[in-house]
């Protein structure tokens, strides 16, 4: 009796001991960006979504695993932009045919990984469809080079100014609401290395624009990174951030742009350091005549030291 409530006890220790830095993690919930479900499209607008990370294997049985989609809104005509796509019809037809078969994995029915290079297009004039370019799996290929290169400088540009505007509100973290919080990441039973800290950043404009950068596993590497604004532009409920999402990046060149964030916000900014000198070059001379002014002898001591002159 005694050595199963033990065995029972250790069970769960471990569970515990071992739950991923997720926990500490905000809500990551989200919706694959569709242009039928886009709640407006009377205002210019553009929009980053992608996602590289099984959050629930169950659930992503039914939603792309590796997707990246862009969504520009001008002149109340909508482009909709994916790398990564695989189609859900073909999918499901797919899922249906390898369960009769008894050859079911889990998730390896999303064929498509993100590789920076569209293969989904979609264009509508208000809620009318006037262009669909879908490059299916089979084919391995993706949408002209045009489109291609189109995608690419958007997507990069708006990503880029995002998290200039971000580093502008860490550096002034004062005026932003800005807050870190940094946690040690339970270890295993059986890892013995260095305790890693799952790290996270948020910060807030005038606006209301909420910035948060997350590095979950503690590499020291931000791989999530979301910008919303709480003002009702959706596709869904609860569809997550509506003009950046990140979720657990593998992308180069997307590390290259927000890879450091988390880390910069812990430790500061070189921004932050040379402002900080300015401030210092200043104190140079403002400190001593401080010091002159709040330190004085009184009379007795300065005629006793002048005597001992």
């Amino acid at each position: 009796m005694r050595n199963n409530i033990a065995v029972a006890m250790a069970f769960i220790l471990s569970f515990f001991i071992i739950l991923p830095a997720a926990g500490f993690s905000r809500d990551l919930t989200y919706k694959d960006i569709t242009i039928d479900n886009v709640s407006r499209y009377n205002e210019d607008r553009i929009a980053y979504q992608q996602v590289e990370h099984v959050i629930d294997p169950e659930e992503h049985q039914k939603q792309d695993t590796s997707l990246a989609s862009l969504l520009i809104i001008k002149d109340r005509k909508m482009y909709l932009f994916k790398d990564g796509y695989d189609d859900p019809q073909i999918v499901e037809q797919n899922r249906i045919i390898r369960e009769m078969e008894n050859r079911l994995l889990q998730n390896e029915l999303w064929v498509r990984e993100v590789d920076g290079k569209p293969d989904y297009l979609r264009i509508t004039d208000r809620r009318t469809e006037i262009l669909k370019k879908i490059i299916v799996s089979e084919s391995n290929d993706n949408l002209v080079q045009r489109y291609a290169d189109f995608y690419q400088k958007m997507r990069d540009s708006f990503i880029q100014k995002h998290v200039a505007i971000f580093k502008a509100l860490m550096i002034n973290r004062k005026d932003s609401d800005m807050e870190v919080i940094r946690k040690p990441i339970p270890k295993a039973l059986n890892y013995n290395g260095p305790t890693k800290y799952f790290l996270c950043v948020t910060a807030k404009t005038k606006e209301g624009v909420v910035y948060y950068a997350e590095d979950g596993d503690g590499d020291g590497v931000t791989e999530t990174f979301s910008v919303e604004l709480p003002d009702g532009f959706q596709w869904g409920y609860k569809s997550g951030p509506n003009i950046i999402f990140i979720l657990k990046n593998k992308q180069d060149n997307i590390k290259a742009m927000i890879g450091t964030l988390t880390k910069d916000a812990n430790e500061g900014f070189p921004e932050e350091e040379k402002i900080i000198n300015k401030q210092f070059d200043q104190l140079d001379k403002d400190i001593p005549v401080l010091m002159d002014d709040i330190i004085r002898l009184d009379a007795e001591s300065e005629r006793v030291l002048n005597e001992a002159k």
